[in-house]
């Protein structure tokens, strides 16, 4: 029998031209893509240009504003707002982060949050939320949000199940402290003032920071995400079209 090689090596050439083709094919369907900007590294790049270092000194007298225990009757059950440990899952997208600052049309809105701590020797630290505080220890709540905004500090009592809201602590009731974007205060804002945890057990203050129209229906029903450095927290919460932001944050001495 005679076998001939001719149709192996053109069964060959075949499969070397299709072996081509699709490698060709393959290099044909490539493509450059951007990657998504992750929001909390965002965040950090924009508060590097807004937040300054604390020049906090420490006043001669100090004003406590003392949180105690409560004798008014709570008005309400209290049920915290939800704020999540971690980064969120969707790019950020619109508005501009970089030059111009963060404005209104960022899908995220933020701040940076540090409690400002005056030690006995009349020392300034400054620490995260994750660092719960001591009873006694003085302390401001220093706020960078990237939105114009309204601060207020109320009080929770009540075991952290089945806390109650009972009224407004700073400053009186009705009214707020009012932030532009990329503004810092320090609340309380008298500079001789500290915020001063006794030895209550189920005192809680809540930091609530919200856009003006942040009310009814327009408030941002998105949970919060929250990121701790070593002396600072940010936040960030997704704002749907037509929405505003609100964010709240419990601070309480340590259990």
């Amino acid at each position: 029998m005679n076998l001939s090689p001719r149709p192996f090596g053109r069964l060959a050439a075949v499969l070397v031209l299709a072996s081509a083709a699709s490698v060709c094919g393959a290099a044909d369907d490539k493509s450059i893509s951007v990657e998504p900007v992750k929001p909390f590294p965002a965040l950090a790049g924009w508060a590097r240009q807004h937040v300054a270092p604390s020049a906090y000194v420490a006043p001669a007298s100090i004003q406590r504003v003392a949180i105690g225990a409560s004798a008014a009757a709570p008005a309400a059950p209290f049920e915290p707002a939800p704020v999540i440990l971690g980064q969120p899952d969707v790019p950020l997208a619109g508005g501009n982060t970089a030059r111009h600052g963060w404005d209104e049309q960022v899908n995220y809105q933020g701040m940076q949050v540090s409690l400002v701590v005056l030690d006995a020797g009349g020392q300034v630290q400054l620490r995260p939320l994750a660092a719960a505080l001591r009873p006694g220890e003085r302390f401001k709540i220093r706020i960078t949000p990237t939105f114009s905004a309204l601060a207020s500090v109320d009080k929770v009592v009540g075991d952290p199940w089945y806390g109650q809201r009972a009224g407004q602590l700073y400053p009186r009731e009705g009214m707020s402290v009012q932030m532009q974007a990329g503004e810092t205060v320090l609340l309380p804002l008298e500079p001789e003032q500290f915020f001063v945890f006794d030895q209550w057990r189920n005192e809680r203050l809540l930091l609530g920071v919200r856009h003006a129209r942040a009310q009814g229906e327009a408030r941002s029903a998105q949970p919060a995400y929250r990121q701790d450095d070593a002396g600072s927290s940010s936040f960030l919460q997704l704002v749907p079209e037509g929405r505003f932001p609100a964010i709240e944050q419990l601070i309480a001495v340590a259990q």
